[in-house]
């Protein structure tokens, strides 16, 4: 068997790293949520996968439930079950918008706003701990490369996305 080329091996190699940058992606972006989540589960938050979609989604302020479902790429009837959800343990409330009295605009509670206390914490301790790993600079560069390639692939996605239900 005739020996590999250096190109074709340096072609090989370059597919195996650009196929793995989704699963590096998948696997630091799994390890960051546990890390959140379980952080949040000490802080007496016990929130679902499900549940913290619309948490991230949900701007302070608060949003109009078909802006809410839209923003989080949710059909209406699904992001209104987790609202619900998030309803019934005290985190949120829908509330006269007073723009339109007719529309209801999804809002964090006091426990909502501790939420999300709670988030900013356990993001600031994972960013720390991340630029250690890395070091300041190239991780400051690392969410800017990452924010690029976000605004390149979702600029090439509009209108495809897929509405979950």
């Amino acid at each position: 068997m005739p020996a590999q080329s250096h190109s074709s091996r340096s072609k090989s190699s370059d597919r195996s790293h650009e196929a793995n940058i989704s699963r590096s992606l998948v696997l630091v972006s799994s390890a960051v949520r546990l890390r959140i989540s379980l952080g949040l589960r000490e802080r007496g938050h016990d929130l679902t996968v499900a549940v913290t979609h619309i948490v991230t989604n949900l701007p302070p302020e608060g949003l109009r439930m078909s802006a809410l479902a839209e923003r989080a790429g949710l059909s209406l009837q699904r992001a209104g079950q987790l609202v619900a959800q998030l309803e019934a343990d005290r985190y949120v409330q829908r509330v006269a918008d007073i723009d339109d009295g007719r529309a209801r605009r999804v809002v964090y509670t006091r426990r909502g706003e501790r939420l999300l206390r709670d988030i900013d914490v356990m993001l600031e301790e994972t960013n720390d701990l991340l630029a250690q790993v890395v070091g300041e600079s190239r991780f400051e560069k690392l969410i800017e490369d990452l924010d690029k390639l976000d605004r390149a692939l979702n600029s090439s996605l509009a209108g495809v996305r897929v509405v979950v239900d």
